[in-house]
């Protein structure tokens, strides 16, 4: 038994709707995953991972305390991309953060930052986690963005801690601190 659990319906924002990410989103999820336009933006590699793989990931994230996986659409219900809050530690309060806007399409279109606001609010006001932290390479300069816009603040950089395309690049931990 889970001592949290998703929001009972979607969240609903201006342009952009969260909600439980679903069985039915892997098949497109996977596609985007094995993307290398989207995938040199993630924290591993995904190019090979394959049906088998992303539905064990999808029941583990089903059956996990310390995890919510969530869905990004548009307000007319296009599915888009991914969120999650990973690590959960409830002792603690505090999670790490991940996301993808894996339909191009909708690159800097305001999805991801609203998703980032969204899952943020949900996370301080109903999970009552106070620090949520991710990963970003400095080449993610979209991203880097978004998540300052956000609220997060640069909190360290692991130096040449990245290699994508024949060079090392930094990784930057950011983090958003609650103020609820």
């Amino acid at each position: 038994m889970k001592i949290f659990d998703y929001p009972e319906t979607k969240i609903i924002g201006k342009n952009t709707i969260i909600r439980k990410l679903e069985h039915r989103d892997l098949d497109k999820s996977l596609e985007w995953l094995k993307d290398p336009l989207v995938n040199k933006f993630l924290s591993q590699d995904f190019a090979t991972l394959d049906k088998r793989q992303e539905d064990d990931w999808y029941r583990f994230m089903q059956k996990s305390k310390n995890d919510l996986a969530f869905a990004i659409e548009t307000i007319n219900g296009y599915y888009i991309g991914n969120c999650a809050l990973h690590k959960i530690n409830w002792f603690r309060k505090c999670a790490e953060f991940g996301i993808v806007i894996g339909e191009k399409d909708y690159w800097d279109k305001g999805h991801g930052s609203e998703a980032v606001s969204m899952v943020m609010v949900y996370a301080a006001d109903k999970l009552k986690l106070r620090r949520i932290i991710l990963n970003v390479y400095e080449y993610n300069k979209r991203a880097i963005r978004v998540y300052s816009k956000c609220g997060f603040k640069l909190v360290k950089v692991l130096e040449e801690d990245h290699y994508y395309n024949r060079k090392y690049w930094d990784t930057y931990i950011m983090e958003y601190r609650s103020r609820r």
